[in-house]
Formats: C-alpha cells, structure tokens, sequence
C-alpha cells in the first residue's frame, strides 16, 4: 500500500533540525515524498548515519540526500515486470539578481524563511546573483518571435537552493524552440533553451534566448542544440557581475557581449563554404592595422589611481592557406611597423609615455573559417596568460617572476571581403581583466594569477584592413587621382594630445614616379585635447586647409605591393592591393630619447576615384566599420564603434539611413575606471549635401546643438566607402573623430 515516508532519527542535537525538514517537506509538498516501500527495503536503500556525518562535516542541507533515498528506495522496491525506460530529466538552478528575486518567488512561510536564514545562499558564477526559491518552472513550446505556442508541457518548482528537476514528456526532445520559464506570482519570468539536460536559468540564459529570437532568419526549431550549448558556456566565461534588477543586467550582457553573441549567431546562420571561397582566399596578404585603447587600475597598496591610453600600429604580411573543410591557416610574416604606446596619468596629475618597437618575422599560426560569402571568422577561446619576465632580470628586479597575469575571455570576430575580393575589413576587440600573481607551489616565483587580486582592465577597439599583395607590380599600378582619409593621434608629456583627421586628393603619376598634392587639396578638422586639470579638460576644434602650396612628392611601388611615398623626411609605407585600387599606411613617430615625449600615430587610406560617380550611390547599402574616438570637457573619453552598421541611401542619393548599435567603451575620467557603453540601436537619417563627379560625398546631420558629418570618398568600382567622422557639441563641450571604412553589400 501507499504510505508517507516518515523519518525517526535519534541524532541528539540534530533531531530536531531533521524534524524541521520534515515539516518543511509536509507544508509545502515540494516533493510529493509517497512512495511504495517496506521497511525492510528502506533499510537497504540508505543509511542515515552516513546522512549524519555528511551534513556534519559540510554543514549543507540534506535535502538532496534524502530525496536522493527515496527514488532509490523505490527503485530498489520494484517487483520486476515490463523494463521501463527512463525519462530524459533536465535539472538546473535558477538564479537572478537581489532585486528580482521577489519578483520570480512565491510568498514565504516562517519555516521556509527559517530554513534559508540557516542555509545561506550559494555564490552564483555571475557575482551577486542568488537563487530563486520556491518559483514555479514551465517547460514549453514557443514561436520564433517567442510566444507559447499550445499549453504547458510539463511544471515543477525550485527548492530553496534554487533547484528544479522536470522530466519531459514522452515524445518532446531536446531543441531550440523548448525552453523552461520560471515565473514568479507577480508574473515576472525568466527563461532558458531546452538544449542539454543541465540547464541553468539566469540572466545569460535569458539574454542568449533573447538574442536568438531577436535574430530575424533563424528558426529555434533548427537550431543544432550544441550550437546554443557551446555559445552560452563562452558567455558565461566573461567576467560579469549582477546588478540590482533582471532589465539593467541583460543592458548590461548586451554592452559587454552583445557583439560577441551577434557574432556568433551569424556563424551559425551561415553557409558553409565549398571549397571554392577557401581556395579563392588563399594567398599572400598584406595587414593594416590602427588600434586604441584604455586600460584603469584598481586601488594599489600606494592608493594612487593610474589611467592609460594606448595605442598599437601594425602593418605586416600574412599567408593565407586552405585547411579544406572550410578551414583556414593564417600565418603571420614578417613586420614592416609593429610600436605600442601606452600613455599613463595618474590621479596626481603625473603622465609618462611608453614607447614599444617589435619588429621581425613572428611565423605565428592561428585557425579561421570561411563562409560560402567569402567571410572569414577569427575565433579565439578563454585564454591566461602570465607577464613575461626574465626571473632576476632587468624587469624583475625581485627575481620573484612575473607580477602580472591576464584573463581573455572568448572572441569572435568577422573580416569582410571586399572590393572584389581584393581586401579585407574587420573591427576587432582585445578584452582582458589584469590579475596580480601567486606563488602556488611555494618556490618563490610567482607562477600563476591570482583570481582574488584583480588589478584592472585593458580594452581596445582596432580597425583593420587586409589587401591582397601583387605579383610585378609598378608605379605604373598606381596611377591618377585617389581620394584620402587620414585619421592622426598625437600624445605628448606636456600633457597635451592633437587628434586630427584629414581628407582629400593625391594624383599619382606612374611617368615622373611622383605624387602631386594642389595647393589646399586637404582639409584638416584637428582636435586638441590639454588635461590642465582632473577631470575637467580643455578641448578646441579647429579646421584648416593643406597645402599651403603644391606638394610633389616621389613615390615607388615594389612588385608585390609595398608603396613608399617619400618626401625627404619620415617616408610613409604601406601597401596597395594587387590590382591597386585601394591603399592603406599606418605610420609612427616618436621623440625622445631615452625617454620618450611625444609620440605620433596615424591611419591613412586611399581609393582610386572615377570620373562620373555621381549617381553611384543610388540606392546601395554600406556595411560600416567606424573607429571614432569622444570625449567631452567634463573628461569623459569613449572608444566607439557602430555594432552591425550599415548605410543605405535613397534612390537618388538625397539622404542615406544610418543603422547599428553603438557600442564600446567608456571612461569618466583620465584615471576612472573604463566601462562598457550600454548598446544603443542607431536609427539616424542623414543629408547627402553631395556627391561629386570624383566620387567625394559629404554627409551631415543635427541634433540639438550637436552637428554630424561624415566626408569622404567612393571608390572608383562603387566598392568602397572611406569616410572623415567628425561630430561637435561646443555648447556641451563634447566632440568625437574617427575613421569609417564603408563595404558594398
């Protein structure tokens, strides 16, 4: 017959508290513990002393133990027959944050507030969430706008450690399109996909969820579940913390992984490739990169606050190769400019500057996949890693090894063909959390990071373009009119940083192998930027026109590519693509020695022009990858980029619609800590004031006291956009520049 399991336990000081669980159990029928047993089954099936001293030694509940006895009981009950097989179970914890639990939790009883006081909630991976208790979990069906579709499959609730156990129905199966919900008698929920039989309900949950149903093309219910597995444990190995509500955490998923997961759902979305663009990407390639940055610091033993600025310039060779499947080898040459330089203030008001060459051949190998569209994805795992020392060395004077290490978490990344498959273009992040280190085997030498001694943060933003080298090129492959836009940066110990940008026309002539620039062909916006005090600053925008004369200048093209266009002083190198439409240079100088006071670093792309390009832009569309740099008089200071960005213009080039998410990172001041930008949907309409005969455009917008423009030029082929952003709030005292390269999609 049916009996209830009662539990007499003589354990002294602990009966009592046995006891309470036991109510606990017949007041909120939790787990409907009736089962079919006797009682000399039940001493088979567990023993309770062996329940005693775990709960003493771990002082944890002991409701999963005993729940654990009872199915095994019953298992050990059976009385033979007809095989059952068993359902598929998925289990999990629910966890929000503080201010959401209430929300998702039925009301408490005094036994059950008892029971939490005494049995203090678990530390959740995302620092500062805490377990849902007594919540119910549905587990159902919905729509790829993610609506139910038809009734609940299948309910239970958590335990007050958060738990859930729910077997699912016969005939439903793991997928896309299955989530578990838990919703709260205020009628707030929270969700997760239903793609593994251990599902964890939490703000990343719900975020991934969102992200997949937000995405217009995909449909749940295709979805390959160890896709959705693998995306949501590499979010999960960001470091995040909870905030106070469930809507400012998803904000703030969105602004520190929104790209990320974009990009990662893309991959999932795309063709694969076969065969055919991994054989046309193969070759030799040419990299042009400018990246920017900000690293903080958290308090030191001095309490002194550091804040740092830091740039790197890199232009070097690559090798391309097919790995067949769809795979790609990208190996790296040799370097033509490699310099990082880090700028540092600190809250006293000291700066200093750090100025880094490396130059020679790295051989370096990493994976990448492309797509039947020709893109090409970087993916990179968490990483750790340890500051290199020479342990007793000049840089460890202590001879205790490394006092740094970083922590990356997962990266994704996407290089967009272009101009007919001569270049590339992509906008890649290097985010990592900075950790002091500990000695682990009690040597001496520090040899690994220590994750309870966080030290700050280090976040850039980079630009870059990949050009295809030649094969016996000549001047004669650079030839006529080629629009340019230039973006400068220079910072000196003063301490005084001049951000400009520049644009306008440079004709090549292959038969005197020289580069004319006419007499105010270049227009400069130029930026200065004086720290005179903490935080507030001094900022001044000023414009101007160059050259104040002609300038002819020799240039020489090497066969495969490498360009030179030297006046004399500071050559300027870099590449153009194989068939010589577009070129691009990073430069860098530096003063100083041995210290260095002044460093500067620039960008410079150019695009072969046309001779009727002025309806070339009706009705087409631009993928943007935008590097701006803003900052504002109170001393804020942004990296941004547009997440996902396009511009499309009308059918008669009279306005063009600027679309994306702004995305990341944010400073309030010289020595704050740096932050990711809430992402921010971009839906902006632009004036199209022009589009020339050569192909320069110039675009603008207004909004209050802030003005917008965008100037610059199309590509001869209609292929490219390269554009000048410079955007000015005098009232408010707040500006931004930058570069923005544009693809023809």
């Amino acid at each position: 017959m049916t009996v209830k399991l009662m539990f007499y336990i003589d354990l002294k000081e602990w009966h009592g508290f046995l006891e309470l669980f036991y109510f606990y159990f017949e007041l909120i029928g939790k787990w409907n513990i009736c089962v079919l047993l006797s009682k000399s089954c039940l001493k088979k099936s567990f023993h309770l002393k062996a329940i005693e001293e775990e709960f003493m030694k771990n002082r944890l509940p002991i409701i999963k133990p005993l729940v654990f006895a009872c199915s095994v009981a019953l298992a050990a009950c059976s009385s033979g027959g007809d095989s059952v097989v068993p359902a598929t179970t998925i289990t999990g914890t629910a966890e929000a944050p503080q201010g959401v639990i209430a929300q998702l939790e039925y009301n408490k009883s005094f036994l059950v507030a008892v029971v939490e006081y005494t049995f203090s909630a678990a530390i959740a991976g995302i620092t500062g969430l805490e377990p849902v208790t007594g919540a119910t979990v549905e587990l159902i069906r919905i729509d790829d706008d993610g609506n139910q579709v038809g009734e609940v499959l299948a309910t239970t609730s958590t335990s007050i450690t958060g738990d859930y156990s729910l077997a699912l129905p016969t005939g439903v199966s793991l997928a896309g399109n299955l989530i578990v919900r838990i919703t709260g008698n205020s009628g707030a929920s929270m969700s997760a996909m239903v793609v593994e039989e251990a599902v964890d309900i939490n703000p990343i949950s719900q975020f991934v969820l969102d992200k997949f149903v937000d995405d217009e093309n995909l449909v749940l219910a295709d979805l390959a579940v160890n896709e959705v597995v693998s995306l949501q444990g590499k979010v999960e190995e960001f470091d995040l913390t909870a905030t106070a509500d469930l809507t400012t955490m998803l904000a703030q998923l969105e602004a520190e992984v929104g790209q990320f997961v974009d990009n990662e759902i893309a991959i999932i979305e795309a063709v694969a490739d076969d065969g055919t663009a991994a054989a046309a990407a193969a070759g030799d390639w040419n990299i042009v990169e400018f990246s920017v940055g900000m690293h903080d610091s958290d308090p030191n033993t001095s309490g002194i606050l550091y804040g740092t600025f830091a740039m790197d310039i890199i232009s070097e060779g690559i090798n391309i190769a097919d790995a067949g499947n769809g795979g790609l080898t990208l190996t790296i040459g040799s370097s033509l400019i490699d310099t990082f330089t880090n700028y540092s203030v600190d809250d006293q008001g000291n700066t200093n500057i750090y100025h880094e060459i490396s130059l020679g051949e790295s051989g370096d190998s990493f994976p990448a996949m492309i797509d039947a569209d020709s893109n090409v994805t970087l993916s990179f795992p968490f990483e750790e890693e340890l500051q290199t020392v020479d342990v007793g060395g000049a840089n460890d004077p202590e001879g205790d090894g490394p006092d740094y290490g970083w922590r990356y978490p997962p990266a994704t990344y996407f290089m967009y063909p272009a101009a007919n498959g001569t270049a590339y273009v992509s906008m890649l992040g290097d985010n990592s959390v900075r950790y002091e280190t500990t000695d682990t085997n009690g040597d001496g030498i520090n040899d690994a990071v220590d994750p309870n001694a966080r030290s700050g943060d280090e976040v850039s933003l980079s630009q870059l373009m990949l050009l295809r080298q030649g094969s016996g090129m000549t001047t004669a492959d650079i030839s006529g009119n080629y629009g340019m836009v230039a973006f400068n940066i220079n910072l000196d110990t003063a301490p005084v940083a001049v951000y400009d940008s520049t644009v306008g026309v440079v004709s090549f002539n292959p038969a005197t192998d020289e580069a004319t620039i006419a007499t105010g062909a270049f227009d400069k916006e130029e930026l200065t930027r004086s720290p005179a005090t903490l935080p507030a600053v001094t900022l001044n925008l000023v414009a101007s026109t160059e050259p104040l004369t002609d300038d002819v200048i020799p240039y020489t093209v090497s066969a495969t590519g490498l360009v030179t266009i030297d006046p004399g002083v500071n050559a300027l190198e870099g590449f153009a693509s194989a068939d010589g439409s577009i070129m691009a240079f990073v430069d860098d100088e530096s003063t100083g020695a041995p210290t260095v006071t002044n460093v500067n670093d620039e960008m410079l792309v150019m695009v072969e022009l046309g001779t009727n390009m002025a309806a070339s832009l009706n009705g087409a569309t631009y993928k943007l990858i935008p590097l701006i740099l803003a900052m504002g008089e109170s001393g804020y200071s942004e990296i941004v980029t547009l997440g996902n960005g396009a511009v499309t213009f009308n059918a008669d080039s009279s306005t063009a619609t600027l679309d994306g998410s702004g995305r990341g990172i944010y400073r309030g001041n010289d020595v704050a800590e740096v932050e990711a930008i809430t992402a921010t949907s971009v839906t902006d309409v632009l004036t199209v004031d022009s589009v020339a005969a050569n192909g320069a455009v110039t675009m603008s917008a207004t909004d209050g006291n802030f003005s917008q423009t965008l100037e610059g030029y199309v590509s001869a082929d209609g292929n490219m956009l390269i554009l000048r952003n410079v955007g000015s709030d005098s009232v408010a005292g707040e500006y931004d520049m930058g570069m923005v390269i544009g693809i023809k999609q």
